[in-house]
């Protein structure tokens, strides 16, 4: 959404790129996140095949790269360049009051 342009008008996208950044340190930054010949293995968190369903091979675990589409962005947008801020459960955790958090209706948006 944010490569396209279409985040939700409350969302900003230095919110997103926070959120994305916390997201990337997290999970590839975890112990056993790579097996000996740096494939990724199976889990959140680390090495964690019992989250996986009977479908889920090596292959399913790169779908995760979407997360990287943001560095298809200019240097200078605004994903890059404004600040940083808090994004909403950092803001939640915290203390902070937010609006309530709706499905998206994904029909609305423009695929390509």
């Amino acid at each position: 959404m944010t490569l396209k342009k279409q985040l939700p008008a409350n969302l900003h996208p230095a919110q997103v790129r926070g959120a994305l950044t916390a997201v990337i340190r997290k999970t590839l930054g975890a112990e056993k996140t790579f097996n000996a010949k740096g494939w990724l293995n199976i889990g959140l968190a680390g090495e964690q095949p019992g989250l996986a369903d009977v479908y889920i091979t090596t292959g399913s675990l790169y779908l995760c790269a979407e997360i990287f589409l943001p560095l298809g962005l200019s240097p200078a947008d605004e994903f890059w360049s404004a600040p940083e801020m808090p994004w909403s459960s950092v803001k939640i955790w915290n203390g902070a009051n937010a609006e309530l958090d709706h499905a998206l209706d994904l029909r609305q948006f423009r695929m390509p």
